[in-house]
């Protein structure tokens, strides 16, 4: 195995020092490889290939994407600068370097972590916390510009983004300066703009406000003046509410369930752990069997009667050992079973947000069905009427 070009990496801003290594190797035999390694720099890296064995045309295709897309995302080349012993504040990094990154134009969204099954227990029975149903849409901020009364949508990174003109109408009654958060849900009759949280009340902020007093204004003072296509999101606040709400949405095969603390202010960004507004989503599993390294992502697929059929792609939960345990294997020939977790079966039947969790010696690839793919309810199920 002969190293032919090989280029290092690094990107560095804010929060974010990170390293990316791609190789192109000659394998030989006519035979060429491109691996990658990344992760935090200075810390145990993850290692993967973006093409196994293929030609040398092929291979150098897919070094040169990497090496663009990554260039295009801020990424500097070692060979040309070299990291700094600390970060340098946003914007004014690798981050600023990108190329085509749209303008903040408003409030990057709050985000929240992930907790396991064993917490939702915990958090149902606690008092502090309150329970919504997690949504499957698009998260969006609409702004009514305080000047010229004009409303705006921005993503969750702040970024200027459509908004649809029935929800631009439903919030032109509201005081100019108003900032919403929510989440659009496309349906039938078209889409409906669900809101959970509200930064700015008019001229006024009240980020600094507890949860539970934001959406009280939200639902008391500014519910009133929406019109079309505008709900404000309910929430359980005793335990015996929320685990109604638990159950209900469990059993009707939504895709999760929110938990947020009372008297936590609207904090933009995701906590780099924890946090005190967290999600839980109900994940399901199947046995799927691992056709190939698509690109350091493996195709997935099942039998539907006795046509394979493919299912997506997954990489997430992968480790350095299982990645190079499965290449190994795939190379010699073998038909692996993999189980997989999976948030739902879209309507292609395409597992969303696979994450792999083991091989599977004691199933055969003959016993991975069509049957196990599940879709998800994508109802608000917590609609109040008015």
């Amino acid at each position: 195995m002969t190293v032919i070009k090989q280029v290092r990496l690094f990107f560095q801003e804010a929060n974010s020092d990170k390293v990316y290594h791609a190789t192109l190797l000659d394998e030989g035999g006519g035979t060429f490889s491109v691996e990658v390694e990344w992760g935090r720099r200075g810390g145990t890296l993850n290692k993967g290939k973006k093409a196994v064995k293929v030609t040398l045309d092929a291979a150098e295709k897919v070094y040169a994407k990497l090496v663009r897309e990554k260039t295009s995302k801020g990424y500097e080349s070692m060979s040309d600068a070299a990291p700094k012993a600390v970060p340098p504040p946003e914007g004014e990094g690798s981050g600023s370097r990108a190329v085509g990154v749209r303008k903040r134009v408003g409030h990057k969204a709050q985000l929240l972590n992930a907790v396991e099954e064993d917490d939702v227990l915990r958090l149902l029975r606690d008092d502090t916390m309150i329970a919504q149903q997690k949504l499957d849409g698009n998260r969006v901020l609409v702004h009514i510009d305080l000047v010229g009364n004009s409303v705006f949508a921005t993503n969750r990174a702040g970024q200027a983004t459509t908004l649809h003109p029935s929800i631009a109408e439903g919030v032109r009654f509201l005081p100019p300066g108003t900032v919403l958060d929510g989440e659009v849900v496309a349906g039938e009759g078209g889409p409906t703009y669900w809101i959970f949280d509200v930064l700015s009340i008019g001229a006024e902020d009240v980020r600094n406000h507890g949860y539970l007093a934001r959406w009280m204004r939200l639902d008391e003072e500014l519910e009133p003046g929406l019109s079309g296509p505008l709900r404000v999101l309910a929430c359980a606040r005793n335990a015996k509410d929320k685990r109604a709400l638990y159950d209900r949405l469990l059993g009707s095969k939504a895709e999760g369930i929110v938990f947020k603390d009372h008297a936590a202010p609207y904090e933009a960004g995701r906590p780099a752990s924890g946090g005190r507004h967290l999600k839980h989503k109900f994940v399901k599993s199947a046995d799927v069997i691992l056709t190939e390294n698509a690109g350091n992502a493996y195709r997935m697929a099942v039998y539907d009667a006795k046509k394979l059929i493919e299912v997506g792609k997954v990489f997430s939960g992968t480790t350095n050992d299982s990645r190079r345990e499965i290449d190994d294997r795939l190379s010699a020939g073998e038909r692996l079973v993999a189980e997989v977790r999976y948030l739902y079966a879209t309507e292609d039947e395409q597992l969303f947000q696979p994450v792999f969790v083991r091989l599977r010696t004691d199933k055969s690839p003959a016993e991975c069905g069509r049957d196990q793919l599940q879709k998800t309810n994508r109802d608000v199920l917590t609609h109040q009427a008015r």
